[in-house]
């Protein structure tokens, strides 16, 4: 289980979540690339047999009522939106969606796969079959 809810704030949880998602892509051989800055929309880079796709991460503790978990696909304010700007999720400027979620799950969802612009609840029959084993 990660400690997402313990870590100082939204950005050491986005560090863990990208740890995460550099380890996954690593050992099952995908060489990863990082942004040098943390302006552009994506978090990472992965070459995925000769072609490099844009991976956004995202981490979430957040259960909805019925015990599924949410993901926040906006930036409030922060280094990606400008001051006090709400940057919505645009499927256009990122290829994956890597979420990770405080038991340890992970997702790799095609950016094509998502409607919402807001957050996506997972443990819904349109995103288990992204669930990584």
């Amino acid at each position: 289980m990660l400690e997402l809810r313990n870590q100082k704030n939204s950005i050491k949880q986005g560090d863990v979540g990208v740890g995460v998602a550099i380890a996954w892509f690593m050992q099952n051989g995908y060489p990863t690339l990082m942004p040098l800055t943390e302006s552009l929309p994506y978090d990472l880079a992965v070459d995925i047999e000769n072609k490099l796709y844009r991976v956004q991460v995202r981490t979430t503790y957040h259960k909805d009522a019925r015990g599924h978990y949410k993901v926040n696909l906006r930036v409030l304010g922060g280094n990606r939106s400008g001051s006090g700007k709400t940057t919505h999720f645009d499927p256009s400027k990122v290829d994956i969606l890597f979420v990770v979620t405080e038991s340890g799950e992970k997702y790799l969802i095609p950016s094509t796969e998502i409607e919402c612009r807001s957050y996506i609840t997972l443990g819904i029959e349109k995103y288990a079959r992204y669930q990584l084993v």
